[in-house]
């Protein structure tokens, strides 16, 4: 009789789940992809461009944006708006400056400063183990940082502080998301969010892009910041969106580990970058950080931001701040 072979496919199939792994591999293209874009194309006009197409496809996939219904809404989409212009402007001016496994290990961070500015700003209760993995990833991030090449360089170090300004940023737009999404459904919230961070870059932005040698720009240019805006951002999104609401937001947050994974290998073949072992060992630091912070039984107090929060992701706090019932929610 013939060995049974199905058995082993379906404890494989649900060990590992198509949609949060391609969402992940899908977010890791991210940084390789914008440092193709950056290579022939200013930051503001590259950050630009992108916000625009990426509110566009937004509002298509929401089936066209309308404005919020409650004017006690508009003060959380601006507050989401300016932040996603902070996090936008700091992630592609600290990819202008250093490598792109480097940006995404520093927005996997993003989660340990939202819990300590929770913890800080006396928000919510932090146990003694909590911080103890805020000290552990806090320590792999300055290890990140500094890096490990044998010639200093500063304009690495301005990128990766950089990079880490914009995990800052990130975790204030999980933060000021989160009521949106309540109301208005995931896609139609995070639309309007960059919307709002269009309108804020058009003064800055559209001067320097009059002047730009369109036709000069290459089809590589052009791909990563197509990808960025439309599969790094909406198709993953989505994906990651149905992940949490056919598994719920803790089994999938572990393929969120996986992002900066992908990140450094894409990179690594797309621009021939390398990761420092000494860089290597602070990632490690890092993702045991965010690990233990997101641990089920010392939470923070019971915020959803913060224990569901992402372990990286340029664009999935939107998915992490509502209830997992509305995850999919496309209002």
């Amino acid at each position: 009789m013939p060995p049974d072979t199905a058995a082993p496919r379906r404890r494989l199939s649900g060990w590992v789940q198509g949609e949060p792994l391609l969402a992940v591999v899908l977010w890791g293209g991210i940084y390789p992809g914008a440092k193709l874009g950056l290579a022939e194309i200013p930051v503001l006009t590259f950050t630009y461009l992108r916000v625009v197409l990426a509110a566009l496809v937004l509002a298509a996939a929401a089936g066209g944006w309308r404005p919020p219904p409650a004017f006690s809404l508009w003060k959380p989409l601006l507050g989401a708006g300016l932040a996603q212009t902070a996090f936008q402007l700091l992630l592609i001016a600290g990819l202008q400056r250093t490598t792109a496994g480097t940006s995404a290990i520093l927005l996997a961070a993003a989660p340990l400063l939202t819990a300590a500015w929770l913890a800080f700003a006396r928000r919510e209760r932090a146990s003694g183990r909590q911080w103890i993995s805020l000290l552990v990833g806090l320590a792999g991030v300055g290890l990140v940082v500094r890096g490990g090449t044998a010639g200093f360089e500063w304009r690495h170090l301005a990128g990766n502080l950089l990079a880490l300004a914009a995990a800052g940023a990130w975790s204030w737009y999980s933060l000021a998301i989160g009521p949106l999404v309540g109301a208005l459904g995931t896609m139609r919230a995070t639309g309007g969010a960059m919307a709002v961070a269009g309108i804020f870059l058009s003064p800055i932005a559209l001067s320097g892009a009059w002047r730009l040698p369109w036709a000069g720009i290459s089809w590589a240019a052009w791909a990563g910041l197509v990808y960025g805006a439309i599969a790094g951002m909406v198709v993953a999104m989505s994906l990651w969106g149905r992940s949490v609401g056919r598994l719920g937001p803790r089994q999938t947050m572990t393929y969120a580990y996986l992002e900066p994974v992908s990140a450094v290998l894409i990179a690594a073949v797309l621009l021939g970058e390398s990761l420092h072992p000494i860089q290597a060992a602070g990632a490690l630091l890092t993702f045991a950080g965010v690990w233990l912070a997101g641990a089920r039984d010392y939470g923070m107090g019971g915020s959803a931001a913060a224990r569901e929060a992402p372990a990286g992701g340029v664009y999935r706090s939107a998915l992490t701040s509502a209830p997992t019932s509305r995850i999919n929610d496309r209002k």
